[in-house]
This record gives structure tokens, C-alpha cells and sequence, in this order.
């Protein structure tokens, strides 16, 4: 069982009851995944040069929605993340929008997201910058994550930290020491104030009811990397693996979670059209970047990033081209070779 057989099954239900809501960003990706490796993206000619065997296999649809595709790109962006690593301590640091102010980012999610990053950035920048053991620029990578381990909307912002910086008018690398990086209760009430003062600022209607006391999580997470591959299984692949999904008896859906308050596994029932409904709140805007690199780890900042690994003494491993998976042959198990792309007989649907 997987999300696409899903779709097909209560992709007309879905339209009746969810249809008029769904918004076009939605529907493209309901589209994509609908029709990923049936034909409406093309095909790929293969040929093995071990036996002689040769065939056809659809192409992916490519979405990031998809939970079929983009395992290539999300293995990537975690090379990549390992590369800037640094022998230091890291910080998870996870901003989160109150239940108030969720109805209002899913309506503008383009700008409310946008805001977020940026408020919760300058805030991150501004403590590292009057905190006395560091008192320099940090580097930090976020990424926005829209859904609770139930699925239900729940935007909020990892940030993997590094406990340090870098003092620029020395070529000084300051370490940031103790257990904690910041307190989490400073950090809710200047980034909650900044995010406010930008909300009103875009013209954003806002809620009267918006509480007082907001909710930012600051704990250590060790080297860095068992975070970072944390935050890599939903970059590009939906929100649901198959192997969670447990039962369709034709009407409902069951799927299972782990609770994070207990840690033990817990299932969830619904109607078929609203699992779908659920997937696709998570959609976000097209072009809209869901992890983003800042300070000395921005794509613009190698040769700042060159200086710290200088200062702490990295080993940078040689560089590696590592070439996609390939498809192996059937007959042989010797890897196929691609001789051509054969395109759609038809336009496929926006996706």
C-alpha cells in the first residue's frame, strides 16, 4: 500500500468534499504524485551491456510532495550539510508559530514563512552578538517543517547551531561553553515581538487572541550530523513514508506516528478524502525554499567557512563527484545504461 494508490482511490471523493478548497499550488502536487512512474512523465530507454537486455521504465514526477522521489536530492543536501561540520558542539533550535497565528500562515504561507525565517534568524544573530562568551557572527542552517508527527498543520523552524563564531576584526574562532546556547524563554519573547512588529508591517490582519507566551525549544544535539539526518527525510519527500501507513479498508485510513510527549507509536483513523486533505495542507508555495543556510555555512560564505575549518583544524576530506543510483538489469544485475528519453504522448498536468 502507498500514498498514490491512495490517491487514486479517494482522488474523486476528495475533489467533492476538499476541492473548492484546495489551492493551486495543491493541485499541482495531487497532479505530480498521481501520476509519478505511470507514463505521464515520459519514459526512460535502458540497455544493458552485459546481456544484450533492453526495456523501457516510467519516469518520476519529480515533486518534492512526492514520497517516491527526490531521494538523490535529499542525500545531496546531507553531503553537503556534512561537509561544513565542525568539531564543535551543536544546538537544535526550534522556533514554533502558536495555534493563533496558524489559520493566517496557512493563507499567506509564502510571506508568513518568509518572516519566520527572517525573524527567527535576526534573533538567533542578535543573542550571539551581546552574548558575552561569543560576542561575533554564528553560522546556522534552518529548516521549516509544517506538520506535527499527526500530520496536522504546525509550522515551525529547526535551526542546527553550532556552538561558536567567528570574531571577523580578529580571525578569531570564540566557543560558546556549557550545556546551554541561549534561554529558550528570551529567545520566544524577542522573536515573538519581531515576527509581530512584521506581520503588522506586511498589512497582515491579526488575531486578538494571540498569547503572550510563545514557545522556543534550545537543546544540545552533539555533532551535529544524527540532526541533520533527522531533518533530511522530509526535505524532499513528502511527509509519510509508505511503511507508516498500516490499513485502507475502503473507507478509512490508519497510519502510525510516535507520540513525542510518551515515545511510544500511536495510530491514526480518517476518512480517505481527508488523509489526502491532510498531505496536501503541507504543500508549500512553488519556488519557495524550505532550507536555507546563514552566516559563515550560506552558499555565499566559503571562504569565511574555509577560515573556521582553518582555525579549528578540519581535515577536509577530497572532494567526491558520487554518481545517481542507477537502475540494474533484471537478467544480470549489471548496472543498465540510459539510451534515451521518450517524452509524453500527451502534456502531462501542471506538477
Amino acid at each position: 500500500m502507498n500514498v498514490k494508490e491512495l490517491l487514486h482511490r479517494y482522488g474523486d471523493r476528495f475533489k467533492i468534499k476538499h476541492g473548492k478548497s484546495t489551492s493551486k499550488d495543491q493541485w499541482s502536487a495531487l497532479n505530480a504524485m498521481s501520476g509519478c512512474r505511470e507514463g505521464q512523465y515520459g519514459e526512460v530507454a535502458l540497455a544493458c551491456k552485459a546481456c544484450d537486455w533492453s526495456g523501457r521504465v516510467f519516469q518520476s514526477c519529480g515533486h518534492r510532495a512526492c514520497n517516491q522521489c527526490q531521494n538523490h536530492s535529499a542525500t545531496q543536501w546531507l553531503e553537503r550539510q556534512q561537509n561544513k561540520l565542525l568539531p564543535v558542539t551543536y544546538f537544535m533550535v526550534t522556533f514554533t508559530l502558536p495555534f493563533q497565528l496558524r489559520a493566517l500562515a496557512k493563507k499567506h504561507q509564502a510571506d508568513v514563512y518568509s518572516l519566520m525565517f527572517k525573524c527567527a534568524t535576526d534573533t538567533l544573530k542578535q543573542f550571539a552578538r551581546n552574548d558575552r562568551q561569543l560576542g561575533c557572527d554564528i553560522g546556522m542552517t534552518g529548516v521549516l517543517h509544517t506538520h506535527s508527527r499527526r500530520l496536522d498543520y504546525h509550522p515551525h523552524i529547526h535551526f542546527i547551531v553550532p556552538a561558536g563564531g567567528l570574531l571577523k576584526s580578529r580571525k578569531e574562532w570564540r566557543k560558546k561553553r556549557g550545556k546551554y546556547l541561549f534561554k529558550e524563554k528570551n529567545l520566544a519573547t524577542v522573536f515573538r515581538a519581531r515576527l509581530l512588529q512584521a506581520l503588522k508591517q506586511s498589512g497582515l490582519w491579526l488575531p486578538r487572541d494571540i498569547p503572550k507566551a510563545w514557545i522556543v525549544d534550545c537543546e544540545p544535539v552533539g555533532s551535529g550530523l544524527p540532526a541533520l539526518k533527522y531533518l533530511s527525510r522530509y526535505l524532499y519527500r513528502g511527509v509519510i513514508s509508505n511503511s507508516n501507513i498500516m490499513a485502507d479498508d475502503g473507507d478509512t485510513i490508519r497510519f502510525r506516528y510516535v507520540n513525542s510527549t510518551t515515545g511510544k507509536t500511536n495510530i491514526r483513523q480518517l476518512p480517505g478524502e481527508d488523509f489526502i486533505a491532510l498531505l496536501l495542507q503541507h504543500t508549500l508555495p512553488k519556488g519557495f525554499r524550505r532550507t536555507r543556510d546563514f552566516g559563515f555555512l550560506h552558499g555565499n560564505a566559503k571562504k569565511t567557512l574555509r577560515w573556521v575549518q582553518y582555525l579549528l583544524r578540519v581535515k577536509l576530506p577530497a572532494p567526491t563527484a558520487k554518481a545517481r543510483p542507477s537502475f540494474l538489469c533484471s537478467c544480470c544485475a549489471q548496472p543498465l545504461s540510459i539510451v534515451g528519453f521518450i517524452r509524453p504522448r500527451v502534456k502531462p498536468q501542471p506538477g
